[in-house]
């Protein structure tokens, strides 16, 4: 069917432990005797369901265009469920949801079951941080736009289980997600509606509370293997690893936020990098802004980060399956 900006996304439906979850799928064209292309999936926000994200970031369109398979799960009634099931539906498995849509898109002959990217975006993207934390989906990439872990998660899982490239692209100015961690803002009407929503599916006092940027992507540098303990006078460790990050400022744009990349990265490990956007706000870099700038902050326009996810996939993809890439640790070693 057709999907908001003309592209086209099949809508499907699984069981998953006697409930029905839905999902939309934009399915990358492949040729005959030509291999099952690697999978995407693209978890949303509140206040949106999975076709909204595809609109979003515009990956149903540019995700099949690069090769890859994007499938974009709905989330129970608009949430996801890191903590425990709703009082409302005790059976509910969002994480078994990802695993077995995994499989059943790569059943549908639409995708491989590896390798695999999970991303996300506010909530989503807090999901997604903990399934990949906490190895419950064995992803090969995690991409995480205006959210970053729950503190609950790190609690569990200080270290990441997972080795896979990861991406952070974060607003120090936003509202509702502190760029410095602490708990999830929610203020005013749609704050107390925000609030009453996620009591409702299952958090518990404390469990608002999130890690800071810096915090989450040097977890996942330290499980990685490319955030050094032994330093010497140089910066580099005993092995030869970087210490610290490497950090760019990216080229400025007269009248958009400034943008930081710090990224955390050695020959052979799995990068850990993060975008800091000053005083961006909770919106996904390069794509549209659907709310006035006063309520959810200012949104960089020339960062692509769809763009960004993309090549992250590419690369990696390249990487897993022993084809050449173009990546140059050179430029970040």
């Amino acid at each position: 069917m057709g999907a908001r900006g003309g592209s086209e996304l099949d809508r499907g439906e699984i069981d998953v432990a006697g409930i029905r979850r839905s999902y939309w799928l934009a399915r990358a064209p492949r040729e005959p005797g030509q291999a099952a292309p690697p999978l995407l999936i693209a978890l949303h926000g509140p206040d949106m369901d999975g076709r909204g994200m595809a609109w979003y970031t515009g990956l149903a369109e540019r995700g099949p265009a690069a090769g890859i398979t994007t499938v974009f799960p709905d989330g129970w009634k608009g949430a996801w469920h890191p903590g425990r099931a709703p009082g409302e539906e005790p059976e509910l498995d969002d994480a078994r949801f990802l695993t077995e849509l995994a499989n059943h898109v790569e059943g549908l002959g639409a995708a491989r079951s590896w390798p695999v990217f999970l991303a996300g975006i506010s909530q989503g993207a807090r999901y997604a941080e903990h399934v990949a934390r906490n190895g419950l989906l064995p992803v090969t990439g995690l991409f995480l736009v205006a959210g970053t872990a729950l503190e609950s998660s790190r609690r569990t899982v200080p270290v990441p289980q997972l080795r896979a490239s990861m991406v952070l692209v974060m607003g120090t100015g936003d509202p509702t997600s502190p760029y410095g961690g602490g708990q999830l803002t929610r203020r005013g009407l749609s704050g107390r509606i925000l609030k009453r929503r996620a009591i409702r599916h299952g958090e518990r006092p404390g469990e608002d509370m999130v890690a800071s940027a810096e915090a989450v992507v040097a977890d996942w540098a330290t499980a990685n293997g490319t955030a050094g303990s032994r330093v010497a006078r140089n910066g580099i460790t005993g092995t030869g690893s970087i210490a610290g990050p490497s950090i760019e400022e990216l080229p400025a744009v007269p009248g958009d936020l400034a943008v930081t990349r710090k990224v955390w990265a050695r020959p052979g490990c799995h990068p850990a990098t993060l975008y800091r956007i000053d005083g961006g706000g909770h919106g996904w870099p390069g794509g549209p802004h659907p709310r006035p700038a006063r309520a959810l902050g200012p949104v960089a326009r020339h960062l692509d980060a769809t763009g960004l996810l993309l090549d992250m996939a590419e690369r990696e993809t390249a990487i897993a399956l022993g084809r050449p890439t173009t990546f140059d640790w050179s430029e970040i070693a």
